[in-house]
């Protein structure tokens, strides 16, 4: 690897020029850039990278393998995201299916990915390898596709910014991550056949599934994270001849149980599972639990929520916020069971009564303390 090429430097500048103008345009029409435009701009782009390199860079040992091992990886997660749809739903795909539809959408996504990933690959070539570079070229391509629309509206309040991040930003950075580093090992040809194919999917296909942020969110972290893994090992092996020992250790099969794991406890975070994990904002129910305490609530059915009883502890939806208080008082009314709550440091019941649709859960047991750390993120983000 050489180190970085002054006449690279030129590239990187119109890169960030480019970034500048996307970030001016977000709620300003002067500034926006049409499709057709960001398709003239990125084939401009490539034709001067053409030009100043010359094909001038590092050529590339095993790109079929780096490539194959994408296509089954994209290909296998397209099969499955499909399935996902037969528990989840499906929706019409808002892209527009017609010939002219299609032929359009093409045009201006299809071209951009060669155009991106062709440009990455130079930029890491001439980067000389250093972790420096590598990471500038990562973050700059984040920022290249980074939707900021929609990172504006979705930071108005804690839920949307979470629900964004995890959905959007965490996997968008995991997949550049895993860009970048094939475009070191591999150049960018496994990188188009990944972008390729799961564009074609989300503009080719009439019907997708409809999954909530959470799975949107889990797939385009995993995945990322799967292809690094069996790539990763892959380069190991043609690098340098492994012991046995290490041959072992580093088989992409010794990550399963890691992955087993963090799922597990990602579902366990998000509620997937029975029991789900609160953290307690507030002093309104001391003594029993404090601000910062981390409670485990149980959720329940319709028939489950019923049953409650007087003097339980609830979890609810109340303006769009969670609450988690004493059940005061039960009423029964023509629309169904009405719940009077009432937090125990409260010196009266809550003003609002809780519907059956708004529980959410009853309380289980707490752990002190350990909740703080969303309980200050929670407020930094408001």
């Amino acid at each position: 690897m050489r180190a970085i090429n002054k006449k690279i430097v030129l590239l990187y500048a119109l890169l960030i020029a480019y970034v500048t103008i996307r970030i001016l345009s977000v709620n300003n029409g002067a500034y926006t850039i049409s499709n057709e435009l960001n398709v003239g701009i990125w084939g401009v782009l490539f034709l001067l990278v053409l030009i100043l390199t010359r094909r001038d860079y590092n050529r590339y040992l095993d790109q079929y393998d780096k490539v194959q091992t994408t296509f089954i990886v994209v290909v296998a997660y397209l099969m499955i995201y499909f399935v996902t749809g037969l528990f989840a739903g499906y929706q019409y795909n808002a892209y527009s299916l017609t010939l002219k539809g299609i032929i359009s959408n093409t045009i201006m996504f299809m071209p951009i990915i060669i155009f991106q990933e062709y440009i990455r690959q130079v930029l890491v070539s001439y980067s000389g390898g250093k972790n420096l570079w590598m990471s500038v070229i990562t973050i700059l391509f984040i920022l290249i596709s980074l939707n900021f629309n929609s990172l504006l509206n979705d930071f108005r309040n804690a839920e949307s910014a979470f629900k964004f991040m995890c959905s959007d930003v965490i996997p968008l950075v995991a997949r550049n991550f895993v860009f970048t580093y094939l475009a070191y090992i591999s150049s960018c040809k496994p990188v188009i056949v990944y972008r390729m194919l799961t564009t074609a999917m989300s503009i080719y296909v009439p019907i997708l599934p409809n999954l909530n942020w959470f799975y949107t969110g889990l797939f385009g972290i995993l995945v990322p994270i799967i292809l690094y893994i069996l790539v990763n090992y892959s380069q190991l092996k043609l690098e340098r001849k492994l012991t046995r020992q290490e041959e072992k250790k580093s088989r992409p099969i010794t990550y399963v149980p890691t992955l087993i794991i963090v799922l597990i406890l990602v579902g366990f975070v998000v509620g997937f599972f029975k029991y789900q994990p609160v953290a307690v904002v507030s002093d309104s129910m001391l003594p029993v639990f404090a601000r910062g305490d981390m409670i485990v609530v149980e959720q329940l059915n319709d028939e489950e929520k019923k049953e409650l009883q007087i003097g339980e502890i609830i979890k609810f939806v109340s303006d769009g916020y969670f609450v988690i208080h004493r059940i005061y008082d039960i009423e029964e009314t023509k629309d169904g069971l009405v719940f009077t709550t009432k937090g125990d440091n409260n010196n009266a019941p809550d003003s609002k009564k809780v519907t059956l649709e708004q529980v959410q859960g009853r309380y289980k047991f707490h752990v002190k303390y350990i909740g703080f750390p969303s309980v200050w993120l929670s407020e930094a983000l408001r």
